[in-house]
């Protein structure tokens, strides 16, 4: 029971985004990477992608982003951010069959425009390569995963 003269509230916590257009993105070469990287392999689930960055990263080929490990869990509140902002912005989009992230005509229209270095794409290259099978073992265990649902 309430007392006489108390009143109960509820707050809203608003939080502030700064909203971003594609002519800030030109500026943003970590997402520009992150789109061409994108377009190297295909689709592929945030949980691969996310593990194919972080290996990268210890290969020696960085595109900006800080990994956090928990368990057997890596995961990166930047990736996750920038993956917000290009679905935002239609660059990519989830395909609703295999739930892979992919690049949308957008996405590739405005890649075409971007200069990327070559020195990162022949690196970027060679190193996918060794990645390739686990983003493929990660992908596929997370098809097997959402059969098992149904």
């Amino acid at each position: 029971m309430s007392q006489p003269g108390q009143t109960k509230s509820k707050d809203v916590k608003m939080v502030n985004r700064q909203v971003i257009t594609p002519d800030a993105l030109k500026e943003d070469k970590k997402k520009v990477l992150l789109l061409y990287f994108l377009k190297t392999v295909g689709g592929v689930s945030e949980k691969a992608l996310v593990a194919a960055l972080n290996d990268l990263k210890q290969k020696g080929l960085d595109l900006g982003y800080q990994f956090n490990v928990l368990g057997n869990n890596v995961y990166s509140p930047v990736l996750k951010e920038d993956l917000t902002t290009l679905l935002y912005l239609g660059f990519i989009e989830t395909d609703p069959q295999s739930k892979k992230l992919k690049l949308t005509n957008n996405g590739l229209e405005f890649l075409d425009s971007q200069q990327i270095e070559e020195d990162f794409k022949n690196n970027l290259t060679q190193k996918i390569n060794d990645i390739k099978s686990k983003i493929t073992a990660i992908d596929e265990e997370n098809r097997l995963r959402s059969r098992r649902r149904y």
